[in-house]
């Protein structure tokens, strides 16, 4: 998309460096913080550390789920057992997307 108006604003230091912390912590520009606010969305802080450890801990959980599923002596505890990882998947991608997806606010 083609930007070709530009609008300036006047903020006083506390409102300057309210919108500088917010998208930083967000991990955006100013420009699209404001952007993202002006579409009626609310712009997330990105986790911290953890949170994504936490992330790995159940993808890896999932992966040895699924080399079980491999080893398993029948197809039926093989379905099971893949069924079992996907839940996992399913499970962390709902925390992502309730964690990183900015939220539609009201308006």
């Amino acid at each position: 998309m083609k930007r070709i108006y530009k609008k300036n604003i006047w903020m006083n230091q506390t409102e300057s460096d309210e919108l500088k912390a917010k998208s930083q912590a967000a991990c955006l520009s100013e420009a699209e913080f404001i952007r993202q606010l002006v579409k009626g969305y609310t712009p997330v802080a990105r986790p911290d550390e953890k949170f994504w450890r936490a992330m790995e801990f159940i993808r890896e959980f999932a992966d040895k789920i699924d080399e079980v599923a491999v080893k398993a002596d029948n197809s039926v505890d093989m379905i099971a057992l893949m069924t079992e990882a996907k839940k996992w998947r399913l499970f962390q991608s709902a925390i992502e997307k309730e964690f990183l997806i900015p939220k539609r606010g009201e308006g």
